[in-house]
Formats: C-alpha cells, structure tokens, sequence
C-alpha cells in the first residue's frame, strides 16, 4: 500500500509535463460568451455541500465556505460559477492539468512537493490535520486503543479517501516515528463517510481537517479529534501551472478579501471558530 501511495505521488509529479495546451482556459482575460469558471471541489458539511430546497422550490442550493468565497470572487469578476464534485484529489488535480476546470477549491495543506503539479495561490487559512477515533467509553466493550502521542500509531491502520492529501503527512509522519502505519484507501469515501464509520466501529481510526472535523463532531459527539497528526499548515486553492494571470487576479483577490469583515463573517459561520 504504501509503495503504491509512493507511485502515485511520482505520477503526479510527472503529470505536468504532459500538461495540454492551456486552448485559452488558461487565458484570465475572457470574452462575455466564455464567462464560465469551472470549479471543483470536495464535498464535506464546511466547504461544499448540497442543501435540499423545500417543496415550493424548483431545485437543490449549494452553501458552506468554499461555495461563498468562489460566489465572492466570481461576482468581483463577472464569472458565471459551474461546481464540480470529486471526491478523488489525484483525479482532480488530473481535471486541472487537463484545463477541464480552472480552479482546484480543496482544504489543500501546501506541501513542496506538490508545486510541479499545482500552482498554489496565497493561503486561504491555516489549519492542522487531525486524527479521527473513537472517545474513551469505559462502559462500552471497546478495546481499540485510544491514540494519544503520535507514537503510539506505530502498527496502526488508518483509513483515508482515495487520492488523500492526508496519505503525505502521515507517509512523513511513519518517517518520524520510525515505524510503520498501515494505510488504506476507501474506495468512493470522503470526510462525511469516514467520520461516520468511525463512529460506527466500522474503522478505528482516520484522519480530517481540523476545521472539518469541527463541523461533523456535532453529528458525531462519541468521536474524537484531540490528537493532531501534523503542525499547523497553510492551506490553498490551486490552479494550473500555466494559468498566471487566474493565479495572479485569485492571489490579488484573496490578499484584500482575507482581510475583510465578509470573509471574517463567512469564515466564523462554517468553521465554528467562535
């Protein structure tokens, strides 16, 4: 397992050389009739989620932090908005070399050995990984061992979605620890899943975005997030190599809106920070 994590990080690594011709996507400065900005995301109660209209309504709405901030910057800059779900970060970091979206709106900590295949753009916040167990429950007939110190996840499995960006840090944490965490990818998963398999016994243990975890805690109160797994990261979208002036105008965007009373409010509203 790990040697095929390994392999797939080389892939990607190698995957920018074979970059398609940017055809004009990459191009910030579009016409009215090419408006559309083409955004994938995760899907997870914080960022992107799905909200059921009633029965009056026509169609389904789409709330949570990422949505919010990609309305803000498209509304600045006149773009029409398409979102795109993918749960899987290899096949959407994929999309975007492929120009088949123009901006990667993931919780991505900023890891250098990600930057030949993504263009990061200034940080949207900072955070730490966390990893997902089960409460201490002495009523309960639960013998899973409850993961204090980094080091006691020598020997254990930890369950991820495919393509995580989770599966680097604790590739560099077995590093440190020197010793082996098994880990494993859960075919068609994301955050969402995890919590809830973890709450049901289904696996021990995984690992979230702090602020994420926040949010399903309050679905999942016997589920613990105590224990972090990495430092404090910068996180960031991402978007291709090629496409300067997009990364350029997201960059200039972020510094002025980052610091504004609507990104505090926004920000406040989906991550819980009080």
């Amino acid at each position: 397992m790990i040697f095929a994590a390994v392999l797939g990080i080389v892939a990607l690594m190698s995957f920018i050389k074979h970059t398609k011709p940017c055809n004009g996507i990459c191009n910030f400065n579009r016409t009215e009739e090419d408006s559309l900005l083409k955004v994938i995301v995760e899907d997870n109660k914080m960022s992107y989620i799905t909200v059921q209209c009633d029965s009056l309504a026509e169609c389904d709405s789409l709330d949570g932090l990422q949505v919010r901030m990609v309305e803000a910057f498209a509304q600045k800059y006149g773009f029409r908005i398409r979102f795109i779900e993918e749960r899987d970060l290899s096949k959407a970091i994929e999309m975007l070399n492929n120009n088949d979206v123009d901006i990667l709106a993931w919780h991505i900590p900023v890891y250098s050995e990600m930057k030949d295949v993504i263009s990061y753009t200034h940080p949207v916040f900072t955070s730490r990984q966390k990893l997902i167990q089960r409460k201490r429950n002495p009523r309960k007939a639960d013998t899973t061992q409850f993961i204090a110190n980094q080091l006691d996840l020598a020997e254990k499995h930890i369950y991820v979605a495919p393509g995580s960006i989770f599966k680097q840090r604790l590739e560099h944490l077995q590093k440190e620890i020197g010793d082996t965490i098994y880990l494993h990818e859960i075919p068609e998963s994301n955050d969402n899943m995890l919590f809830q398999m973890v709450s049901d016994t289904i696996i021990d243990y995984s690992v979230c975005d702090e602020f994420v975890a926040r949010v399903l805690q309050k679905d999942y109160p016997n589920v613990d997030m105590s224990t972090a797994v990495s430092f404090t990261q910068n996180y960031s979208w991402g978007v291709n190599p090629n496409s300067t002036e997009l990364l350029d105008s997201l960059n200039s965007w972020l510094d002025v809106y980052l610091e504004s009373k609507e990104y505090n409010k926004i920000f406040r509203k989906y991550t819980g920070v009080k």
